[in-house]
């Protein structure tokens, strides 16, 4: 009997079932002994914290991206306002440099003008006077002249000059 219990003991612990609950045995023992259920759980908890926390991330970042992309339409659209108004701006600058610039060159033209007048009376008031002085040297030359092959009309000159000078009132 003891033989056969001994090869039905042999048997059993050969046997995989048995070695499976003791196995299932060993382990609910060891659950309990480091309290393996409450790690667990604390495992569970954390992972689904951080699941929960990787969902409002994901959240914010799509928020975030929406929000972009509003600015960046805002952006477009406030940059081609802006070029607008460089565009219209440059024109304006444009336009004002070319009108004083013909302003300028009208103004130019009139001083031009007067400088060229003004050089053309100082030249012909300068020719007048050579001229003048010219012919008077030339009636003071001929009068000397007549005066040194005359006598006669010295005399004649002075007595006009005194008939002259008493028509004058003083």
């Amino acid at each position: 009997m003891l033989n056969t219990f001994l090869h039905i003991w042999s048997k059993i612990l050969e046997s995989n079932l048995f070695n499976f609950v003791l196995m299932l045995v060993l382990l609910n023992w060891i659950m309990k002994k480091c309290n393996m259920s409450e790690k667990l759980e604390q495992g569970r908890k954390s992972i689904e914290d951080k699941i929960n926390a990787s969902k409002q991330a994901k959240q914010d970042a799509i928020n975030e991206l929406y929000e972009l992309q509003e600015k960046t339409k805002e952006v477009d659209k406030e940059a081609h306002s802006i070029l607008e108004k460089t565009n219209e701006n440059a024109t304006m600058v444009g336009e004002k440099i070319v009108n004083d610039a013909k302003k300028q060159a009208g103004e130019f033209s009139k001083n031009l003008d007067k400088i060229v007048e003004s050089n053309r009376v100082a030249t012909q008031n300068g020719l007048t006077e050579k001229t003048a002085k010219t012919a008077i040297k030339i009636a003071q030359n001929y009068i000397e002249d007549k005066l040194e092959q005359d006598k006669s009309l010295h005399i004649k000159f002075i007595n006009e000059s005194i008939n002259a000078l008493d028509g004058v009132e003083f």
